[in-house]
């Protein structure tokens, strides 16, 4: 047992694997997903998770061309095979089935590198998905829990120091209420209809209080306990070794990376979800940034990869990712950037037939060259016209999808996604760029100027001289402000990438400063600059309804580094 209110959770990885376990392919991430759903519910969150996601399977077929030989084989489901004997080199086919989806899904363990495909249906085939391990399947292993002891302070509300996620346990207070929060308004609300999450405690057989569920907050607060209740709780982490510092000499930026990390590593959950107090499920926009963060910090790819696996699951023909039509762009883009950084082309090869897909869809949904927009279109929590935004990252999802082809070898789809790439890029400029302004506008024909189109714009397809005053009108601060850290962050990349990196420290400072100035030890979906006391956590209409600690707003990680890479 250790106090962590100053140190950082173990680093130490698991033990290591030492076999390989082949599933359908993404079987086991949406088993995943399908269990962090029903703890989502179970956890009664006042979220909702839309768009269309596969559903594990009872059966699956597998086969592989093997050599002769005997191969020792664990399997999970029937029938229960101990081994595969080959005679002869040749195809081996086999069909394991399981009773239950909502407690296991077909696997086995072989430890030979075989090529193995899957098939739910016996007729279409993909390449199976892998995952590392030992005796126990990955789909059922779960994450450790690192014991940390809240300390009481003097009006009797519980701080565990920062951030946490976990089961909360209470000793030697047998009739005690529970009352959490990430904030301290939150953990003295007694209204019931202001709770996030469900608070009601079990009795574990040796009289210890436990929390029903995992819980995200910071601070709890206590009925009928009195001094002698010992409050803990059993903290989640992610095992994750930092591959990559970052020190500048500003204590207040160090301080800002730093927190941005932690965030960072709470949000790597199994998939890297959006927040732990929000619904805890991977959405393609917070992997946008989550992604760059996690290649300056951690640099742990089995995260991000998983992530991609389930959210491309079902693919696009009946709902977008995540019910949002620019998320479905963010899935492509955060693939190209995913291959870019961790190179991984056995992945590619199992879900490049999903990203052809996707992209044959929504050029099937173009028109004259541009994305209309239909149904949810995000692209930031702000008011606006977001026509330019969207065709922006259309554009980038283009160059994306030409780059993935490139790596596949796949020279007819290369050409056609970068012909139709450039052909966008000249359209908008065209038709959307005010020379008089050095600005995009929303619409063709229309005076409505928003931030998004520009510095998503500055960042991809404005040649450098329109990058630079893009930048230079984004400092201005003449534009309507953007609505969360998570659209804040390209804004500032904008002006990295085009010349002001004093300016874009400062933004960091200010903006990311400013929470914590707010009490902030991770940082929040969304923040209010000038907001203060209850009111800084209002969101969705609810007065906690703000997520503290959001994956999206972990930019900082990779923007820092960026900034003063070459400035040593």
């Amino acid at each position: 047992m250790k106090d962590f209110s100053s140190d950082h959770f173990p680093a130490a990885p698991p033990d290591p694997a030492s076999g390989c376990w082949i599933y359908g392919r993404a079987e086991r991430e949406t088993f995943r997903q399908q269990m962090m759903i029903r703890a989502k519910e179970e956890a009664a969150l006042k979220v909702g998770y839309p768009g269309e996601f596969m559903t594990p399977h009872r059966t699956i077929h597998f086969r592989a061309m093997l050599p002769a030989g005997v191969f020792p084989v664990n399997c999970i489901g029937t029938p229960e095979l101990t081994e595969i004997r080959m005679t002869s080199p040749g195809m081996f086919e086999f069909t394991l089935s399981v009773p239950d989806i909502e407690k296991d899904v077909p696997c086995f363990k072989c430890n030979e590198n075989f090529h193995w495909e899957s098939s739910f249906d016996g007729s279409e085939w993909h390449d199976a998905s892998k995952a590392a391990g030992n005796k126990i399947p990955p789909h059922r292993m779960e994450l450790p829990c690192a014991e940390i002891i809240a300390r009481k302070m003097p009006d009797g509300i519980y701080d565990y120091g920062r951030e946490v996620f976990g089961r909360v346990t209470i000793r030697n207070a047998a009739n005690a209420r529970l009352f959490v929060g990430e904030s301290i308004p939150e953990a003295l609300n007694r209204n019931p209809e202001y709770f996030e999450q469900r608070t009601d405690l079990i009795s574990t057989d040796s009289g210890i209080l436990r929390s029903a569920v995992p819980l995200a907050l910071r601070y709890l607060t206590l009925e009928n306990a009195d001094e002698n209740a010992d409050v803990r709780i059993e903290a989640i982490y992610t095992p994750m070794t930092l591959k990559k510092n970052f020190s500048c000499g500003d204590r207040e930026l160090d301080e800002i990376w730093q927190k941005s990390i932690y965030t960072l590593r709470l949000c790597t959950c199994h998939f890297m979800i959006d927040g732990i107090k929000r619904d805890r499920l991977p959405w393609a926009g917070d992997l946008a940034v989550s992604l760059l963060s996690m290649v300056h910090s951690y640099q742990q790819p089995e995260p991000i990869r998983d992530t991609l696996a389930v959210l491309g699951s079902a693919g696009i023909r009946n709902e977008h990712i995540n019910g949002i039509m620019d998320y479905s762009l963010w899935y492509l883009i955060n693939f190209d950037l995913y291959e870019k950084y961790f190179d991984d082309p056995e992945f590619l090869h199992q879900e490049y037939f999903r990203i052809v897909e996707t992209a044959d869809i929504l050029l099937k949904q173009s028109e004259n060259g541009l994305l209309p927009i239909s149904g949810w279109v995000l692209i930031d929590w702000a008011d606006g016209d977001k026509n330019c935004a969207l065709q922006v990252l259309f554009f980038m999802a283009l160059k994306a999808l030409a780059n993935l082809a490139r790596r596949m070898d796949d020279r007819e789809k290369e050409e056609k996604w970068e012909t139709l790439a450039i052909e966008l890029q000249k359209k908008i400029r065209r038709e959307f760029y005010d020379e008089t302004r050095g600005l995009f506008r929303c619409s063709p024909g229309k005076n409505e100027f928003l931030r998004h189109q520009n510095f998503l714009a500055a960042i991809s397809l404005a040649t450098p001289e329109e990058g630079r005053r893009i930048a230079e009108n984004l400092l201005k601060n003449e534009l309507p402000a953007v609505g969360t850290p998570y659209m804040k962050s390209f804004e500032i990349l904008a002006l990295i990438r085009n010349g002001f990196k004093a300016e874009a420290a400062g933004e960091i400072r200010r903006f990311w400063g400013g929470m914590i100035y707010a009490g902030a030890t991770t940082f929040f979906e969304a923040f209010g600059e000038g907001k203060s006391g209850s009111g800084l956590y209002d969101f969705y209409g609810r007065p906690f309804g703000l997520s503290l600690c959001h994956a999206w707003s972990s930019a900082p990680a990779f923007l820092l580094p960026m900034i003063f890479e070459n400035n040593n």
